[in-house]
């Protein structure tokens, strides 16, 4: 009788584990659904997000885009052409060549006040203490990589952009219309078109005897060329999806070093590199 009791326990207890294992396993499988459902939705997210930035970034319909851009600069302005090519989602390889005209912090334009001579003409214009007209050719090879495709209710798409290369600075002498006065018996004065020299600094640096600035021509075949490299970081705003139609704003800085110096002012120290930001447009066309 007592082995029948513990038998029959046994198989009470038995029962017992068993509907218990059961309740374990069928919770095991809730929860590893639940956990599989979850890891869908994230890949499915992460999917719709690829294709958000392949939409933005890679657009079936435009795989290339040329493109003129002008930048008011820091130390200037510059004006270029730009040739973009997609290469992935997002990604764009690109090449640049840009024309600028560097500026000294200290160029002012000023105008004689008083005519002296009146014999001499109207006084023009001038930059006291220039001795070069300074420029720069800029050509770059880069990436573009998209940071952030779709901002403003996707309005606005955002791309970190850099670039460099090889630079050239062209030196164009500065050249003054410079008053000279002959005392042979009796004074007479006339013009001398000269540009900035040790032997004539007392005229070239004095307001005096300066009737003005000659023509931008004058120079042009003494320009001095001064090889160098560049680099250039910038952001890329597109205020709109890719069209047809290129219009993007860019936000950056831009770096050259030279292997001499870059001289614009007398009397100012001349350095072997510039560096300035800017803010530019380009406006162009896409296609595939």
């Amino acid at each position: 009788m007592k082995k029948n009791i513990g038998f029959i326990l046994f198989l009470l207890t038995l029962c017992a584990f068993k509907g218990r294992a059961q309740q374990v396993w069928e919770g095991g499988k809730e929860k590893l659904e639940e956990v599989k459902e979850k890891g869908q939705k994230k890949v499915s997210q992460l999917k719709r997000w690829q294709q958000h930035v392949r939409d933005w970034g890679l657009d079936p319909d435009f795989n290339y885009a040329l493109s003129l851009s002008g930048r008011l600069n820091t130390n200037g302005w510059s004006g270029g052409l730009c040739y973009l090519r997609q290469k992935s989602a997002g990604k764009k390889v690109l090449w640049q060549l840009h024309f600028s005209e560097i500026k000294h912090e200290k160029e002012a334009r000023q105008q004689q006040t008083r005519n002296l001579y009146p014999g001499l003409g109207p006084a023009r214009s001038y930059i006291f203490g220039k001795i070069n007209n300074a420029y720069t050719l800029q050509l770059g090879y880069g990436r573009e990589q998209m940071l952030f495709p779709a901002l403003l209710d996707g309005n606005l798409s955002v791309s970190l952009r850099y670039v460099a290369g090889p630079a050239i600075a062209l030196l164009k002498p500065y050249y003054l219309d410079l008053i000279y006065v002959d005392y042979n018996p009796e004074p007479q004065a006339h013009i001398q078109t000269e540009r900035y020299s040790s032997g004539n600094s007392d005229h070239f640096l004095q307001p005096g005897f300066i009737q003005g600035s000659s023509q931008w021509s004058k120079g042009l075949g003494e320009i001095k060329y001064v090889p160098g490299l560049f680099a250039e970081l910038a952001f890329a705003i597109e205020p709109e999806k890719p069209k047809a139609f290129v219009k993007t704003i860019l936000i950056g800085g831009n770096a050259a070093f030279y292997t001499s110096s870059i001289g614009i002012m007398a009397e100012r120290k001349a350095y072997p590199y510039q560096a300035s930001f800017f803010v530019g447009l380009m406006l162009g066309k896409r296609w595939r």
